[in-house]
């Protein structure tokens, strides 16, 4: 009877349970084994992290001590129990300094109480990945410093001044932690209708506010031609329903962004929780792209002359790299931070027709309007005239009258010879003894031609 009613000798009661794990009807040795066996899989399985900025840390759950006699010797029968757990303080010290990179948080966070929320999942053995953010432990009296960045655009020029005043002068929103932020949809929400270049500067300006800092960009756009107001590199295009500007805050806190407009700037800072490293942005290309110069021919324009219809202007193509330091001043990370083009706009000059070549010694085309002179002599003709007409005392007279002025002509004799066609220039004037007469001004752009009664001359 005694050995039955001794407690070392019983069995756990009905709905027991220790952690996760029903130890009803078991032995003390069989409910150790469980229990055993529990923590083992749980070691094994899901993760606890540490988190501080963005960045987590896997904890080790080894590094948790697990006292199973003692849990099974002061289990309550019938009800749920937990698993006596110890977390060395020592070994969690030593990850909060891994994942902060300094030691000097330690006077700001309640590692007592993180020690304590870290022992309670181990000793109820919980299920899935459970992060512990160390921004939720630090007192009140937390020395860690808080971030604080700060842009300006110039307004000058722009015809949206009145609606960025109204919309954004003393303006304060709040990107929340873990969460992502779009122009577009608060723009939406906010039941705002801002012009697509209102929209553009305040993405522009949120976009260097964001630099020396951990945020992500999920979307970004860029003109085709950077605007006057916009920042090298920084530029952002928004247009409704169709281009959006999207960034991510990967940190648990959340972060302010507060405004201020003048009439000759839109200012802007961005505060929050401190991070895990030092961010900048930097500079490291800049190649200024030269336009070329295309050249178009215009029939209006006058002899030599020039006109500028574009006169062009530079191109640009601009890099700029985000880093990461550490405390110690190493660099972790380095990414780049935008990469943006921008093409030249060439020059385009007007130019007038280029002048026709005059040849001194053309090669004669084909007579077209025929003159009847004769020659009396019978021998072929050997000087060449301008169209006109063509007269000879002898035999035959013949006639031209040219209407065009480009090939002018009035009654020209010759008493000897004969007349042959050629694009020598005519002299204002009339010969009746020899030669011809021949009036006009300048090159005639047909030739003309005589006919002799002997032999033909050209």
């Amino acid at each position: 009877m005694a050995e039955k009613w001794l407690p070392q000798n019983t069995s756990f009661a009905e709905e027991t349970l220790i952690a996760t794990e029903e130890v009803s009807n078991h032995s003390k040795e069989e409910a150790a084994a469980v229990l055993d066996k529990a923590i083992s899989k749980w070691i094994s399985t899901d993760t606890i992290y540490l988190e501080w900025t963005g960045e987590l840390l896997s904890f080790p759950k080894d590094a948790f001590i697990f006292q199973i006699p003692e849990t099974i010797d002061y289990a309550e029968n019938g009800s749920a129990n937990g698993i006596k757990v110890e977390l060395p303080i020592g070994k969690l010290l030593e990850q909060i300094e891994a994942i902060t990179h300094s030691n000097d948080i330690f006077s700001s966070l309640d590692s007592e109480l993180l020690k304590k929320d870290m022992e309670e999942v181990a000793s109820q053995l919980k299920e899935g990945d459970h992060t512990f953010s160390l921004a939720n432990y630090l007192t009140e009296e937390g020395v860690a410093e808080e971030i604080s960045t700060t842009a300006e655009i110039s307004l000058s020029g722009i015809s949206s001044l009145k609606e960025l005043t109204e919309t954004f002068n003393n303006l304060e929103l709040i990107i929340p932690g873990n969460a992502s932020f779009s122009v577009n949809e608060w723009i939406k929400n906010e039941h705002t209708n801002l012009s697509d270049e209102a929209a553009s500067i305040f993405g522009s300006l949120v976009y260097e506010l964001i630099g020396p800092t951990n945020f992500l960009v999920s979307e970004r756009h860029i003109s085709n031609e950077m605007p006057i107001w916009a920042v090298e590199g920084y530029e952002v295009l928004v247009q409704k329903d169709k281009m959006d500007f999207v960034i991510n805050n990967p940190n648990p806190n959340d972060y302010k962004l507060t405004f201020d407009v003048s009439a000759s700037l839109i200012s802007g800072e961005l505060s929050g929780g401190p991070l895990s490293y030092e961010y900048a942005v930097t500079e490291v290309e800049r190649k200024a792209l030269v336009p070329k110069t295309i050249v178009q021919y215009s029939a209006t324009l006058p002899s030599n002359g020039k006109n500028v219809k574009e006169q062009g202007r530079d191109g640009t193509y601009i890099q700029l790299v985000r880093t990461a330091t550490d405390s110690e001043g190493n660099v972790v990370e380095t990414t780049v931070y935008s990469e943006d083009f921008y093409a030249p706009i060439q020059r385009v000059e007007q130019h007038s027709l280029s002048q026709p070549v005059v040849v001194n010694n053309p090669i004669v085309t084909p007579p077209v309007n025929v003159g009847p002179p004769t020659n009396n002599n019978g021998t072929s003709g050997n000087s060449v005239t301008s169209p006109g007409t063509g007269n000879n005392n002898s035999s035959n007279t013949g006639s031209n009258t040219n209407n065009n002025p480009a090939t002018p002509g009035n009654n020209q004799t010759n008493n000897s010879g004969n007349a042959g066609a050629g694009p020598t220039t005519p002299s204002s004037g009339s010969n009746n003894e020899s030669g011809g007469t021949n009036s006009g001004s300048s090159s005639p752009t047909n030739p003309g031609h005589g006919s002799s009664n002997g032999e033909t001359g050209k």
